[in-house]
């Protein structure tokens, strides 16, 4: 098996794999209490979409280990349930099995567009800093997490609300637990001390702190005989003829598919996993990820993604597939243990998550960048952070190194980056309209 997963040729051991794993499910436990919450807005059972979320996560999870080797979870995520409860559902009236029929025939156009060979020229025509810039806003992103976590900030309608802010968010309870988790995430990961399961220890300090000051999970979940009850319900060929279903299958598929490509760069920059800027197996990666959003569909869930918070298992040492089977084993078992994930209140990871993007931002030397790269890398940061999501920076970065190369070229530029800025642009026009 160490051959198989490279644990020698990337340097880690299977005890490095087994903590970074059990770190990234900590991380991310969250999700089984957040997502029947925001989908039973649509309708849905809260049950069944806990059981979706266990079976679907851990299946494409644990594939996305055995099969792409790589140390990713993946999962439903909070940018498209929301999307898919309260735009595609609450705005455009569709019914619930309408809406998780858009997000069959997502995973359906990613499945498509990964096995044609454009897939790789979407990927070659990103410039090095243009991804770059990508690892730094999944850097600032995952931090923006941590902090809204934590309550230090809030956002309203996609925007950082400062009308109702005030210096006591910085020392709240749940501010304490952030600087707890970061604190000692922070000393643990100092060359002296070198514990590869620091942001494990580091999460059980600010869950301990928690649960003294309070702060419990406030959606319990736990399963019911409704389970099944979103099992193999979606309308798979009503929406083919709806034009406001057809759009909103547009935007799922470019948000998935862009913003996995941004995410498989941006959380392996600063390690070996990739090689002169290219993900080793991402072709893999991306089919894990249309598939499991097709698994999810069937099972009643929205769009899976690879999950911006396996940063915390690679920052953790995490660097192979068996970092994915761990987390995706534990996916399984919470239908086993749902008391004990709800034990783990979500505020416990923001000290976590701020550590981890920090971690995230790229350490090349200042003379490998431009000053145009450093700028674009700023920018992106920053809507990244403004706009609590990655869609608008990578809009921006795309279009920014199209019309350079506009510039450059004398009016010639890669189609496939103009493609992709053109495609982002009227996800972004949709979106506006709808939400």
């Amino acid at each position: 098996m160490k051959p198989y997963f490279s644990i020698e040729e990337l340097g880690t051991t299977w005890k490095t794999e087994f903590f970074a794993g059990l770190s990234t499910y900590l991380s991310l436990a969250y999700i089984f209490v957040v997502n029947p919450a925001i989908l039973s807005q649509a309708g849905i059972s809260p049950g069944a979409v806990l059981f979706a979320t266990a079976i679907a996560s851990g299946l494409s999870t644990i594939f996305m280990g055995l099969w792409a080797r790589l140390p990713f979870a993946v999962a439903p995520g909070l940018e498209m349930n929301g999307f898919f409860a309260f735009a595609v559902v609450g705005h455009l009236g569709l019914s619930w099995p309408q809406a998780l029929g858009t997000v069959f025939w997502s995973g359906v156009l990613c499945l498509l567009f990964t096995w044609l060979p454009v897939r790789q020229k979407i990927i070659d025509s990103i410039p090095d800093g243009l991804k770059t810039s990508i690892a730094v806003s999944v850097g600032v992103f995952v931090a923006t997490i941590g902090l809204y976590l934590a309550k230090v900030i809030v956002f309203k309608n996609g925007l950082p609300d400062l009308s109702h802010w005030q210096m006591t968010q910085l020392v709240s309870n749940e501010a304490r637990v952030m600087y707890t988790g970061l604190i000692v995430a922070a000393l643990l990961g100092l060359k002296r001390f070198n514990l590869r399961g620091g942001l494990l220890i580091a999460m059980i300090a600010a869950t301990i702190l928690c649960r003294q000051l309070g702060i419990v999970p406030k959606l319990p979940v736990s399963l019911s005989n409704e389970m099944f009850s979103a099992l193999g319900k979606l309308d798979i060929f009503g929406v083919l003829g709806n034009p406001k279903a057809l759009s909103a299958v547009l935007i799922f598929f470019i948000v998935d598919f862009y913003g996995g490509i941004g995410k498989f760069i941006g959380l392996t920059g600063a390690t070996n996993l990739q090689t002169q800027g290219k993900v080793r197996n991402i072709e893999k990666a991306l089919y894990v990820d249309g598939a499991g959003t097709i698994g999810g569909a069937i099972l009643g869930t929205s769009s899976l993604i690879a999950f911006v918070e396996s940063a915390v298992g690679i920052a953790a040492g995490g660097r192979t597939g068996m970092t994915a089977v761990v987390c995706g084993l534990f996916m399984l078992a919470s239908l086993a243990f749902t008391p004990l994930v709800g034990m783990v209140p979500v505020e416990a990871t923001s000290g976590i998550l701020l550590y981890v993007g920090w971690l995230l931002l790229p350490r090349k030397e200042s003379s490998s960048l431009s000053r145009f790269d450093v700028s674009i890398a700023l920018i992106m940061a920053a809507l990244s952070f403004l706009t609590f999501g990655l869609d608008k920076a990578m809009l921006v970065g795309f279009w920014a190194y199209a019309l350079k190369q506009l510039i450059q070229n004398k009016g010639r530029v890669n189609p496939y980056l103009l493609t992709a800025a053109l495609l982002l642009t009227l996800t972004a026009i949709m979106q506006n309209q709808w939400t």
